[in-house]
């Protein structure tokens, strides 16, 4: 019977997934006790992760992180991505307009992938990085996705991804979420106020593809006093029409 992997290669990527889980560095022995291996095989395998630019060993110490080639080869697949390409004009025109920090997100396994973001000038406001995660049930933009999904679907990312609470304004109960997807589904706006952190409201919506499935969403961030300011609604009708630009330039023609 052919085998349908190469045990070297997935143990080399045994090792990155390791060093990628942690912002922390790790040592071949801990690496070895993460995936069941032994040290002397963590170790051949990853002299060659460092000779190929994918590890970096630390300077003075036996300890091991992700190398700059794991950027490159991240920045490529972003790069390479249609809908990042499509959006990006209209998330700089919006980051300009409203002077906050735009997102862009893919979904990925019950979760939001952030592939790309556009900061304003303020010093104060909500920034995260490209290639993190975040939880769909109490983030604008993945309320934004979970709305465009039938309910037992829903239920079941809620079931295997849990919502745990960030601040008091966290929806932590199925039900009450399912109820608010409703009127999102109505409006095309989702609205996240202070559930992943104190002070700061998030205002999204999704994009959807060629073939009317929902690829991704579009939100703006900031403190919410200087959004309600700027006007709430005002801000979430501009992010719902950028959103439908997006959409409609990926080839989406109406449900």
């Amino acid at each position: 019977m052919t085998e349908r992997y190469v045990q070297t290669v997935e143990r080399a990527l045994d090792i990155l997934e390791v060093l990628a889980s942690s912002r922390e560095s790790f040592g071949v022995t801990e690496i070895g006790s993460k995936i069941g291996l032994h040290k002397s095989t963590v170790h051949r395998i990853i002299q060659t992760l460092c000779y190929r630019g994918y590890v970096e060993k630390e300077k003075d110490r036996e300890r091991y992180r992700l190398g700059i080639k794991i950027a490159e080869v991240g920045n490529a697949f972003f790069n390479q991505l249609e809908v990042r390409k499509v959006a990006e004009r209209y998330l700089e025109s919006l980051a300009k307009t409203f002077d906050e920090v735009v997102h862009l997100v893919l979904p990925d396994n019950g979760e939001v992938v952030f592939i790309d973001h556009k900061e304003s000038s303020q010093l104060i406001g909500m920034h995260s990085k490209v290639g993190s995660r975040g939880y769909m049930h109490c983030t604008a933009v993945g309320k934004a996705i979970l709305s465009t999904l039938p309910e037992e679907e829903v239920r079941l990312i809620l079931q295997k991804k849990g919502m745990p609470r960030f601040t008091q304004q966290t929806i932590t109960d199925p039900e009450k979420l399912i109820e608010q997807l409703k009127e999102i589904r109505k409006t095309g706006i989702a609205v996240a106020a202070e559930e992943t952190e104190v002070g700061v409201i998030n205002i999204g919506t999704p994009i959807y593809d060629y073939s009317g499935g929902t690829i991704g969403a579009i939100s703006i961030s900031g403190p919410i006093n200087r959004l309600m300011e700027k006007g709430i609604e005002k801000v979430g009708q501009e992010i719902k029409r950028v959103g439908q630009d997006i959409s409609i330039r990926l080839g989406y023609s109406g449900r």
